[in-house]
């Protein structure tokens, strides 16, 4: 094998004389630029230069210290025996020439003076070095020759001159039905073959392949022949053989390549199978003319059409950019359109459009086909829809910006433990920049202990059995300030087999909400206490879950309940779904910071709720509470009073409509009377008479009234006690006011009138036209005083009850109204002496706008009424039947 120009040729030059060593160098590869020159000055020196990186050749001198040049070279040929070494000794005999051929060298060559001895120096190694080249590649190409007879997937057999078996690969014993040792001995005529043509003729031996081989020294092609295994099956095949010569051109052996037929309409059907199959492919596949104007499509398969929603027939003729659209991106066209241009394979994502116009993404990966003779026939696409995959790299871009957008504080380990992420926030929580982290170990910002329960964790998590998450508290210790306490959210990064890939996490200060918790486990424990030791009723205490937390009270266990059926359960969990959900309207209400009471029935029994949030130091509202009281009695109570007003109300309704009548009879046939004479009796009955439709007016408002008063909302007492003055006949009287105009107090409006204009009405009755009323603010209350004569300290309270007065035109019943109305508002009324030596009457008990109260019920208030009523009833009707009898009498 001649050296090629471009062959490096690495030669190592052992001399002792470093001069002569550098010299013979210096020539050699100024006269050959191939030639890399290392150079040793001992035998030794050279041997590991050898062993360090083979030469190409080995030049030495042989008279050297130590070992000579024949000892080395015997070195050498025990672990080199083919590498070329060339003898180059100043020292030359046939004795030294002789151990040296015995020794294996591969060339002698004398030192002489003058530079030819280089040149022949140059000469014998480009010979030796060529030689070993050509040796190593002829037996590679015999090897090579040999391993491909082997493994070549068809089935080769070679022939010795007389046509026995010399030779056959694994293969042949699959198309022969022999194994190679059997066939051994075999002859290409065999009987046992029993070679017919494809029509099962028998074939004459001249015009057998191997024999038309040996007679023409010419090969044999698609020879078709038909033989019989050992089994007695026939076995088509198509032989392909050619001559071996040897050196002189003589027949030497052929070589056969056989082809078993058998399977071929098998591979036709496959063919076919094939066929369909690409047409029914799930991957949409297109081939594209390249012969043809802008590389039409000449086939799609049916997927595509699925994929696409073009037919075929709308497809083939048209160059696939129909697909594309105004969002294709023109930066993956144009990569696409060179790599066409360029007949290279390309793989692009594409956002295309199906013929309905909707969008899809495209992986398109186009791959140009060649003929036998590499020309470019066709181009294969290949479609996939990667919509999905798309959308999830979309929302995966938005899961990135969430992390990025995130408070929390995020990092990533690898398989080694050590920061490969984290974000900003991670950064500011532990105050290390983002380069001393990255790279480093937790143990930057935990301790021991902390590591060890997050290695903990994490072999939860790679446990076969193990979440895929978890939760644990852990503190960090930043580079500066105090420890902060951290939920640690960690995960692992997804991973096949048993190969680790590392670990993610989120840290969140808690440090803040674990000092909440210690408030509100305070709180919890105070409410705790309260409930354990709650004397009457029930107390419920519930979190913003509206779930309860602790619940006692005697009246838990009388509805049947205990503690532990109340706590951990909700209002839906325990009650009926009425009951549940006004629980839950007025509890949600709570924890927004406002209190309430209702009533709800429940077992059989009546009760009042009363609930109100419960705030931490800060504010915060962490619980509600809830109180319930029986108040089965109390509603029983309410019912029956209010059955007793209602027959109250009926019986006044019926006596005033049986007085009114006669009354009003009695008052008419007395005014035609008085037409017709005049007497001093006649006036005395109408004034009977007009006082008694008075007095029944008082009693049916004295009646119809309640004992409380339903709402309340804050008045100015200045404003409605000015409007109450401006509804009475107040003759010359005068109103005067000594206090605040803002004074604003809770009362029923209509019924605190009401108090103003009997007040009123009361000091004109008994203090004359020109009395003066002034109106003024004392403690706890208010008062109302006139200039009149007074009350005589003897009747005291007897002014409030019903039919007392002073005065003749008077009812009796003005002050018991009055009295009535502050007992309804919860109030007590007094009567003293004013300074102008008048009455005053003192209203206390008065609470301010803003202020709540609580009204109590007498029960025998309702019955006390109906005697009062009943009694003046019937003094008015026995005072009008006397004033008629004396009329009738006189006349």
């Amino acid at each position: 094998m001649p050296l090629s120009s471009q062959q490096e040729i690495n030669i190592l030059h052992v001399d002792d004389e470093p001069d002569f060593a550098e010299l013979t160098g210096t020539f050699l590869e100024r006269e050959d630029d191939r030639f890399t020159v290392q150079t040793a000055t001992s035998a030794e020196e050279g041997r590991q230069r050898i062993n360090g990186c083979l030469p190409d050749c080995v030049v030495s001198d042989y008279n050297m210290p130590g070992m000579d040049g024949i000892e080395f070279l015997q070195t050498v040929r025990e672990e080199y025996p083919d590498l070329p070494f060339i003898l180059f000794t100043g020292k030359g005999s046939e004795a030294v020439a002789s151990d040296a051929i015995s020794a294996g060298v591969t060339d002698y060559l004398q030192k002489e003076s003058g530079t030819e001895q280089y040149k022949l120096l140059l000469n014998r190694i480009q010979n030796a070095v060529s030689a070993r080249r050509s040796v190593t590649a002829a037996e590679q190409r015999r090897h090579q020759f040999e391993q491909i007879l082997k493994t070549v997937p068809g089935c080769v057999v070679q022939l010795d001159a007389d046509g026995q078996f010399m030779f056959a690969n694994q293969r042949a014993g699959e198309v022969l039905g022999l194994e190679s040792d059997e066939l051994t001995g075999r002859t290409y005529n065999d009987p046992r073959w029993d070679i017919k043509d494809p029509d099962g003729n028998p074939v004459p031996n001249e015009e057998l392949p191997f024999m038309k081989i040996r007679e023409t020294g010419e090969p044999v092609y698609n020879e078709r022949i038909n033989i019989q295994w050992p089994d007695g099956t026939r076995k088509p095949l198509l032989v392909n053989g050619a001559p071996v010569f040897d050196e002189d051109g003589m027949f030497k052996s052929a070589v056969f390549s056989l082809a078993d037929l058998t399977n071929q309409q098998e591979r036709q059907r496959e063919v076919r199978r094939l066929r369909e199959s690409i047409d029914n492919a799930n991957v949409p596949i297109t081939l594209a003319d390249p012969s043809q104007e802008d590389n039409p499509l000449v086939y799609v398969n049916d997927a595509f059409e699925e994929m696409t929603g073009c037919p075929s027939t709308e497809a083939l003729g048209r160059n696939c950019r129909f697909l594309q659209g105004e969002d294709t991106d023109p930066e993956k066209i144009a990569m696409l359109r060179e790599a066409i241009d360029n007949e290279e394979p390309i793989s692009v994502e594409l956002r295309n459009y199906r013929t309905d116009g909707t969008e899809f993404w495209n992986r398109l990966t186009v791959t140009p086909i060649y003929n036998d003779d590499d020309e470019l026939v066709r181009y294969l696409g290949t479609q996939e829809d990667v919509t999905k995959r798309k959308e999830r790299e979309i929302e995966l871009e938005k899961y990135e910006t969430i992390i990025g957008a995130l408070s929390d504080s995020v990092y990533v380990l690898d398989e080694e433990g050590q920061f490969t992420y984290v974000n900003d926030e991670f950064v500011e929580l532990v105050e290390y920049d983002r380069e001393t982290i990255l790279g480093s170990t937790p143990s930057l910002i935990k301790d021991e202990q902390a590591i060890e329960r997050a290695e903990q964790e994490l072999g939860r998590l790679l446990s076969s059995d193990g979440p895929e998450s978890t939760v644990f508290e852990v503190t960090i210790h930043p580079r500066e300030g105090d420890p902060i306490v951290c939920e640690d959210h960690m995960g692992v990064l997804p991973y096949d087999g048993d190969q680790f890939n590392g670990s993610v996490g989120t840290l969140r200060n808690i440090t803040e909400q674990k000092a909440r918790d210690r408030e509100l486990e305070t709180v919890h424990s105070q409410y705790r206490t309260l409930v354990a030791n709650f004397p009457d009723g029930a107390v419920f205490l519930f979190d913003t879950d509206l779930e309860y937390v602790q619940a006692g009270g005697q009246e838990l266990a009388a509805v049947g309940l205990s503690a532990e059926d109340v706590i951990g359960k909700t209002p839906q969990d325990l009650f009926p779904a009425e009951i549940a959900e006004e629980t839950v309207r007025y509890y949600t209400k709570t924890l927004e910071g406002t209190s309430h009471r209702f009533e709800q029935e429940y077992a059989g029994k009546q009760y009042g709720v009363q609930t109100v949030p419960v705030r931490t130091n800060n504010g915060e509202i962490a619980y509600g509470m809830a109180v319930s009281t029986n108040i089965t009695k109390e509603a029983e109570r309410r019912k029956q009073l209010k059955r007793q007003k209602k027959q109250l109300e009926e019986f006044a309704s019926v006596i005033s409509h049986d007085l009114q009548s006669p009354l009003s009879v009695a008052e008419g046939r007395l005014e035609l009377a008085q037409e017709t004479c005049e007497s001093d009796h006649l006036a005395r009955a109408v004034d009977a008479i007009n006082r008694s439709q008075a007095l029944i007016d008082d009693l049916l408002i004295l009646a119809r009234q309640d004992e409380n008063v339903a709402e309340v909302h804050p008045i100015a007492l200045k404003d409605i006690a000015q409007r109450s003055w401006q509804t009475v006949d107040t003759k010359q009287a005068t109103l005067e006011f000594t206090f605040d105009a803002k004074a604003t107090i809770e009362a029923d409006q209509s019924r605190f009138r009401e108090l103003f204009e009997n007040l009123y009405r009361n000091a004109i009755e008994h203090g004359g036209n020109d009395v003066t009323v002034s109106v003024g603010m004392m403690n706890e209350g208010f008062y109302v005083a006139d200039t009149g004569f007074g009350i005589p300290e003897s009747d005291g309270m007897e002014v409030f009850e019903a039919g007392y007065s002073t005065s003749e035109d008077g009812t009796g019943f003005g002050l018991r109204i009055v009295k009535q109305i502050a007992d309804a508002h919860g109030w007590d009324i007094t009567v003293t002496e004013s300074n102008q030596g008048g009455a005053r009457f003192d209203v206390t008990g008065v609470e301010l706008a803003d202020c709540w109260y609580t009204v109590f019920i007498s029960r025998s208030g309702v019955r006390d009424r109906c005697r009062i009523i009943i009694d003046h009833l019937f003094d008015i009707f026995v005072c009008s039947c006397q004033r008629v009898s004396e009329y009738v009498t006189a006349n």
